[in-house]
């Protein structure tokens, strides 16, 4: 799980270090590299988070069971 977070966090990193570089003017990154970068970043933040709510949604249900 440390690690999922982790990919998804240097995806988003790399997501907006291309972002920045492709509004300078002499940039070299393409608006194709920087778009695959966002789509990336995005699926993968949504499939952690959706993880994520799994996670919780479970460990609710084991909460509410009675013993």
């Amino acid at each position: 799980m440390v690690q999922a977070f982790q990919t998804t966090s240097d995806l988003q990193k790399e997501s907006g270090r291309l972002t920045k570089e492709f509004q300078i003017e002499k940039s070299t990154a393409s608006l194709e590299e920087t778009m695959l970068a966002g789509v990336k970043s995005n699926v993968a933040f949504q499939a952690t988070l959706q993880v994520r709510n799994r996670v919780v949604q479970a460990y609710t249900d084991i909460m509410n069971m009675q013993v």
